[in-house]
């Protein structure tokens, strides 16, 4: 994909327009040309690359790209003065500024610079499309049409752009994930990676290891030095959930990371810079939590710059319907189903429930019912784990494993018994694994097995 070759020039000096229009408008490149300040920030949002002259009859151009920042946070700009200063240039690349470039500058590296700019516009772009591809590779984006939801949609509309931390609060099950995510793909860093972690799966002692990294020998088992997760979240956003649960200790490195942008890895003196956004989510009361002494009170006042409060599901009942119609045509693509809809008692007893799990409760219930309902329209009795015992688990076996038993039957020593079982099996500890996130405890706690016949099973099936 070719990035068009458009250019914006806020300069008055006509003699520089002449040179840029000579040595760019023969290789492809479309000027448009501006003398102020004032007239240059009206087009802004047109162009994707802008080259700016610091002194301006009417302004600063350092301040000039302040403003360029606030209304096309994309847009490369490079300075370009007769008047150079070490002190400008730092002052223009702290501000954004592309790159710089002294009057009279060699044709040839304008050429380059400018060259080069296209190149990265156009590697964002493609980037940014890779990104918007995997986004839609998750199976559930956030959605509503209540008054709390879009309040919600508001408030990630106005900190998205602005580059603080921020907090998440919510009950589990209400898509704390997804406001992460939505905040980071409408942000600055949308090129940059989306990496999160929950604070409650990993054990404490290998947290910090987790976030972090650490060098070589830093514990026993550590063969290499390994990045942490603040690492790879170089350059985007890192997503902490369940941050109450971090340990003391831990909350200390991290508010030094929060006010410094560096930390040093387990094990290591070296100190490592990352520009990382950090986003925090928790379904406890952090104040509560500062005053039994289970979170830093200073790092509380950090995370809690701007807090986003997404409401339970049972207080927006207008937004049930709409996410269980979603959650049905996704199952029914996702399980290769037939087509099924709601009777109106099912749609009445899904507005009456209190989902306590939440939107998480409320998708799973949709996606049991999907899979286990017969007809082609879900009934009351489908929907809730209540009357999930009057399902027969053989019925449903039999439903989907009868063409492949009748061609096993036909097979001499298909050894029938081990495969069917190991299959459905591997096939259960999968989908609960899957379903609690990798944490070992709560999926042998549901499967009502110990851990360590868990653990065994892992490793025979190569689940992880």
């Amino acid at each position: 994909m070719a990035v068009e070759k458009k250019l914006l020039i806020i300069d008055d000096d006509e003699s520089v327009l002449w040179v840029i229009r000579k040595v760019l408008e023969p290789i492809g490149y479309e000027i448009e040309s501006k003398s102020t300040i004032k007239a240059g920030i009206k087009l802004v949002d047109n162009f994707k690359l802008i080259l700016l002259d610091l002194k301006l009859p009417d302004g600063d151009g350092i301040d000039a790209l302040r403003d360029i920042k606030v209304f096309n946070p994309d847009a490369l700009v490079i300075i370009v003065t007769a008047h150079g200063k070490m002190e400008s240039a730092i002052d223009a690349m702290k501000e954004g500024a592309y790159d710089y470039l002294e009057k009279p500058f060699d044709i040839e590296e304008l050429k380059i610079v400018v060259e080069r700019a296209c190149r990265d516009i156009e590697m964002r772009e493609e980037l940014i499309k890779l990104r918007q591809k995997q986004d839609e590779s998750i199976p559930f984006q956030m959605m509503g049409k209540s008054r709390a939801m879009l309040k919600v949609f508001k408030e990630i509309g106005s900190v998205a752009p602005k580059d603080v931390t921020v907090l998440i609060s919510g009950e589990s099950g209400t898509g704390k994930e997804l406001v992460a995510r939505a905040i980071h793909n409408n942000s600055r860093r949308k090129i940059g990676p989306f990496i999160a972690i929950n604070s409650a799966s990993i054990p404490r002692e290998l947290l910090e290891a987790e976030l972090f990294g650490w060098s070589k020998g830093a514990f026993t088992g550590a063969d290499e030095k390994t990045a942490g997760k603040i690492q790879a979240a170089d350059g985007g956003t890192l997503f902490l959930d369940e941050i109450a649960e971090l340990d003391i200790d831990l909350q200390a490195k991290l508010l030094r990371f929060l006010q410094e942008h560096e930390y040093s890895p387990l094990g290591s003196n070296k100190i490592v810079k990352a520009d990382v956004r950090i986003i925090g989510a928790t379904n406890k009361d952090l104040k509560i939590c500062v005053k039994n002494g289970q979170f830093r009170a200073d790092l509380y006042y950090r995370f809690n710059v701007i807090e986003i409060k997404i409401p339970p599901l049972r207080e927006r009942k207008e937004d049930i319907i709409l996410l269980a119609h979603h959650f049905l045509k996704e199952s029914i693509r996702k399980f290769e189903l037939p087509p099924k809809d709601f009777s109106k008692d099912a749609e009445k007893s899904l507005i009456q429930n209190d989902w306590r799990g939440n939107v998480r409760e409320l998708e799973n219930a949709i996606k049991r019912a999907s899979i286990l309902s017969k007809g082609s329209l879900l009934e009351r009795k489908d929907l809730f784990a209540s009357d999930y015992h009057s399902y027969s688990i053989k019925e449903f076996l039999e439903g989907k494993l009868n063409g492949f038993l009748n061609e096993m039957t036909k097979i001499e020593n298909s050894d029938l018994y081990e495969t069917v079982l190991s299959e459905v099996e591997k096939a259960l500890f999968s989908i609960v694994l899957k379903e609690t996130q990798g944490n070992q405890v709560k999926a042998s706690r549901i499967l009502g097995i110990n851990r360590n016949t868990l653990c065994k099973k892992i490793k025979e099936y190569k689940l992880y």
